[in-house]
């Protein structure tokens, strides 16, 4: 199943609820194809239910992004996490397809200080 949603009078969110992987690239291309000359000039590729992406999921995207670009519209990937995310960033896709918020907010989500062991002031504070 794949949901979609208008977001802004110029753009569309696209939400596959299934891995794009072969079979899932196969069920996705004709809803891809009937994005063109619509009147959203951008399209937003919700990655948050994807679980499983390979090389034909990629080859999706990639197909996608063409034809938008050629027809004056822009692609978005969002909401990748887990395996997607890793699979993006291993290909050095994720910062083309603006996937830098998801980088930073998993860095800040690593990098909190331990409980008692604040950092800045909090630390000169307790001292």
């Amino acid at each position: 199943m794949t949901a979609f949603a208008r977001i802004a009078a110029d753009t569309l969110k696209i939400t596959p609820q299934f891995p794009l992987d072969a079979e899932g690239s196969l069920k996705l291309r004709p809803v891809l194809e009937s994005l063109t000359g619509t009147d959203a000039q951008r399209v937003v590729l919700d990655l948050s239910k994807v679980e499983t992406l390979d090389g034909s999921g990629i080859g999706a995207i990639a197909f996608l992004r063409k034809r938008l670009t050629a027809a004056g519209q822009s692609l978005e990937l969002a909401g990748a996490h887990g395996q997607p995310l890793a699979l993006l960033r291993q290909l050095g896709l994720a910062r083309s397809f603006g996937l830098s918020e998801e980088r930073r907010s998993f860095w800040a989500g690593l990098l909190r200080p331990l409980p008692g062991m604040g950092w800045g002031a909090e630390r000169g504070a307790a001292a």
